[in-house]
């Protein structure tokens, strides 16, 4: 996933199809994004402290002690349990919907090549829930120590053209299991396997 995406719905169009009765109301003044990178704030769903919530949240997390931003936790690094997953796994599920991605490729073989851009979409139109983790805890800010990394799966096959890792997006049945503070975490981690 080489980190933009896109997401054109409002927010009632990605909550509803998770939870059709939810009977609650969700504003976004920001309205259609649809070139979204790392280092921004996206939508957001989230049941991190309880309640089911929706926002804008900073796309990228940069474990204490690291100089580096992560963007993206691959799934391989998830499943082996390995740094810095871990603990986001424990209590951090979250997910951000989108109505797609873009990917880029070289248009020829050489050093520094011209990229064509490439919308990576739902066959159906319908929204995306990617699976992602946040180290947030409450009463703590909403800032890059605290931010959210998309799940990427490098073995998930299907567009080996364009790029080789994509991200993990999970039916809303699934997606409604992810979110569930109280699933147990072994198998919310299976649930990541299961994604598209």
């Amino acid at each position: 996933m080489c980190g933009r995406i896109v997401q054109k719905s409002g927010p009632l169009d990605y909550v509803e199809r998770i939870f059709p009765n939810l009977r609650r109301v969700f504003d976004d003044s920001a309205g259609p994004r649809y070139n979204i990178p790392p280092g921004t704030r996206p939508m957001a769903m989230h049941r991190l402290a309880g309640d089911f919530e929706l926002e804008r949240l900073p796309w990228g997390w940069r474990p204490h002690n690291s100089k580096y931003l992560m963007s993206n936790a691959r799934l391989d690094k998830i499943l082996a349990n390995a740094w810095p997953w871990k603990l986001p796994t424990t209590h951090g599920s979250i997910l951000v919907p989108a109505d797609g991605w873009y990917e880029w490729k070289a248009l020829i073989d050489e050093p520094k090549p011209p990229k064509q851009p490439y919308f990576i979409h739902a066959a159906d139109g319908a929204p995306l829930y990617f699976a992602a983790l946040s180290n947030w805890r409450r009463g703590a800010e909403k800032d890059e120590a605290h931010g959210f990394a998309i799940v990427t799966n490098d073995a998930a096959g299907g567009m080996v053209d364009v790029h080789d890792r994509r991200p993990v997006a999970l039916p809303p049945d699934l997606a409604q299991q992810w979110l569930d503070p109280e699933f147990p975490t072994a198998e919310a981690v299976a649930l990541l396997a299961e994604g598209r």
